[in-house]
């Protein structure tokens, strides 16, 4: 299948935004303007991954024409390896932070009671968590029924439960797409979901797929519409459009964001570059983007347990939580130790047992060529 660089590139660079935003929470770095940006940087990078997932698995779904179990099958064997092997070895790591965050001296006490809840919902409702989690589907567990369910084991995989929860019904939602008689339906639908979960579900992330389907849905249509906008360079249109919007209205940041990248997209692009396509190469399709992007998912679900657990050494050795120049050097270069290793012998053979287990589900192709 054609492989888009610029979105490799885009995906590395929202998993750092992620990190960055959780090191600003687990030093405590909340005094400020420039604290409260850092903070707030976690949803909207994640709202934009639904956006890119949402484009990705279509375009799966168009280029492939697999029968549904096959692509559970493989869309299951990319998640879960890593995602198990991070929500084990979070569990122990959600302990170590509570009990660091509990210092008289760190200065966010709510995150800090967020921490504490968690570890203590993690062994008190240990099996039901474990429940949820082997489904992937806990993240659209309400606080009400299983408290912090979203946040259970390793707190960032709330967005993995939803990412799952969108493989399970995205060739149905492709296929409503793509009939145009069925889209205002869908459209309506979606918008009644969203207001009644948003009313009725007290979850504090958007975990349920209906609180996030519209992200999905953009995705889903800029894949399909994709063609029609291949041959074209609204690039320079699609950035001038996007800078007068973002200060408007913080919720459209994601497909504003996305909008940029998207238009960016066409090889037409780049064929005679301007200051707005060299800006957009050097960005997303440089070796170093395309590299972190390619580790993107390991970055994003191993970073949490190992700030947690650098939070922990050193709060343990200098009986302080470390500030977040502190923690960044630290967490940084271990993360992306971590995720490279976990990348290696997690996430390529779970990848690679997925293709095996497709490869055995699908019908043996016949020849057509009758024997002689």
């Amino acid at each position: 299948m054609k492989r888009f660089q610029a979105i490799e590139g885009l995906r590395g660079w929202l998993a750092w935004t992620v990190v960055l935003a959780h090191l600003a929470y687990c030093s405590g770095f909340n005094a400020g303007t420039l604290a409260a940006q850092f903070r707030s940087l976690g949803l909207p990078a994640v709202l934009v991954f639904l956006i890119v997932s949402g484009f990705v698995i279509t375009h799966v779904i168009v280029e492939k024409s697999e029968a549904y179990p096959v692509y559970l099958v493989q869309r299951f064997a990319r998640l879960f390896p890593l995602f198990a092997a991070t929500c084990i070895v979070g569990f122990f790591t959600n302990d170590l932070l509570a009990i660091s965050l509990a210092s008289p001296g760190f200065n966010d006490s709510e995150f800090a009671k967020v921490a504490n809840g968690v570890a203590a919902s993690n062994h008190k409702y240990f099996w039901s968590h474990l429940l949820a989690h082997v489904t992937m589907l806990h993240g659209a567990v309400s606080n009400a029924a299983l408290p912090y369910s979203e946040y259970a084991f390793n707190m960032p995989a709330w967005s993995i439960s939803l990412e799952f929860q969108f493989y399970l019904v995205a060739p149905l939602i492709i296929c409503i797409i793509r009939n145009e008689i069925f889209i205002l339906v869908l459209a309506i639908t979606v918008a009644v979901c969203e207001f009644w979960f948003k009313s009725f579900v007290g979850t504090i992330q958007p975990g349920a797929l209906p609180l996030a389907a519209s992200y999905f849905v953009v995705g889903i249509v800029s894949r399909l519409t994709y063609p029609y906008v291949e041959g074209h360079n609204w690039l320079v249109p699609a950035v001038a459009l996007a800078t007068v919007l973002f200060p408007l209205r913080s919720e459209l940041r994601p497909f504003l964001i996305w909008f940029i990248v998207f238009f960016g997209l066409p090889q037409k692009c780049h064929e005679r570059p301007g200051l707005a396509a060299n800006i957009y190469s050097w960005a997303l399709t440089n070796p170093a983007a395309q590299y972190f992007g390619s580790r993107s998912y390991s970055i994003f679900l191993c970073h949490y347990p190992v700030i947690s657990a650098i939070v922990w050494f050193v709060f343990g050795y200098s009986g302080a939580v470390p500030g977040i120049l502190l923690l960044s050097c630290l967490s940084i270069p271990a993360t992306i130790i971590v995720s490279e290793f976990t990348y290696r012998y997690i996430e390529l053979p779970g990848i690679k047992m997925g293709r095996r287990a497709a490869a055995w589900m699908q019908p043996p192709i016949t020849s057509g060529v009758a024997s002689q």
